[in-house]
């Protein structure tokens, strides 16, 4: 029996999702912009599917892979645990067992870039372009493994991903940074030091106190983004970031990391700084070093990067800066 449902996008899109369902066949679905078209491909499949032209439901696989879904729990439990943020790839494909079941029901073997593709539109009508692409990450990997060493006849699914908004620039200026520190209260050491570090916002809050090596004035990150430990260089202003706490065995700064995101945007909107994230502390602080005549070598020290090349969208000097420097 065929069923429509409409869905009104945050932009005021309209769209309408048709779906048929028979016992003993993977569940069809389209969305459509009018109901009518919904309608009629209602009626089209229902017809096929009575002249049996649709494709027939897979024999069961004695490895259970059967579907996508069983697919994606395979790599929820045995793949995810292992990854860096493997906690937030369980959430998301959780997620998508629950209000994906149309999509995540379909036989392995019946996977197509046509399927992928109306999957990947239907999630963007509620999510950021960059955060759907990185979930198209997470199914992809995870199809390419069943492929690969699951053994699953997987055709190749050659889907575009959604294309990201240009990288955020947004630096602090002095005036706001005074403004932010003189509203800060208990979080000011947090913000100081990420300004004087460069340091990520998980990295501050994973920072242990017998991390802090003050005689080499180094601290050292045990894991990294891109998984590698990494010793930070502390400038005088992170040394009194760090002097003006009192110091024990734990962790540093004694918040976690959605902690300190969850204050810091209640900061900004106390300190009326508008279109600031925590992440553009990070940001500010290269882009200032930067500007002291510090080499990308030198920088990527600091910052962390393994590809110098990445250093390029964190610093940007204005013209006039360089004049001093080419005589």
């Amino acid at each position: 029996m065929g069923t429509i449902s409409k869905h009104v996008a945050k932009n005021g899109d309209v769209t309408f999702q048709a779906k048929v369902r028979r016992k003993g066949w993977p569940g069809q679905s389209k969305t459509f912009h009018e109901k009518k078209d919904a309608a009629a491909w209602i009626r089209a499949t229902e017809s096929a599917l009575d002249r049996g032209e649709l494709s027939k439901p897979t024999k069961p696989k004695a490895d259970g892979l059967n579907t996508l879904a069983d697919a994606l729990r395979r790599y929820r439990d045995k793949v995810c645990p292992d990854h860096r943020g493997g906690a937030i790839e369980q959430l998301t494909i959780n997620r998508w067992l629950r209000e994906c079941r149309e999509f995540v029901a379909i036989p392995v073997e019946q996977l197509s870039a046509a399927r992928l593709a109306e999957w990947r539109d239907g999630q963007m009508k509620d999510r950021q372009p960059s955060t759907v692409a990185r979930q198209m990450n997470t199914l992809l990997a995870c199809l390419n493994l069943a492929r690969a060493e699951w053994g699953c006849e997987i055709p190749p699914l050659k889907v575009a991903r959604p294309k990201s908004p240009p990288h955020r620039d947004r630096v602090l200026s002095e005036t706001e940074e005074a403004t932010l520190l003189l509203a800060a209260g208990d979080l000011r050491p947090v913000i100081e030091f990420a300004i004087a570090t460069a340091m990520r916002q998980g990295e501050i809050a994973a920072l242990r106190w017998p991390d802090i090596d003050w005689t080499r004035k180094v601290a050292r990150l045990h894991t990294s983004k891109n998984g590698l430990p990494r010793d930070v260089p502390l400038s005088t202003r992170a040394i009194a970031a760090l002097e003006s706490l009192e110091r024990g065995r734990g962790p540093v700064f004694g918040l976690s990391a959605d902690s300190i995101k969850r204050q810091f945007i209640r900061l900004a909107r106390r300190a009326k700084i508008s279109g600031l994230r925590f992440h553009d502390l990070r940001h500010t602080a290269i882009t200032r070093y930067a500007r002291t005549g510090l080499n990308p070598l030198q920088l990527a020290v600091i910052s962390g990067h393994k590809d110098i090349r990445m250093l390029a969208r964190y610093t940007h000097l204005k013209a006039e800066e360089l004049v001093g420097v080419m005589g």
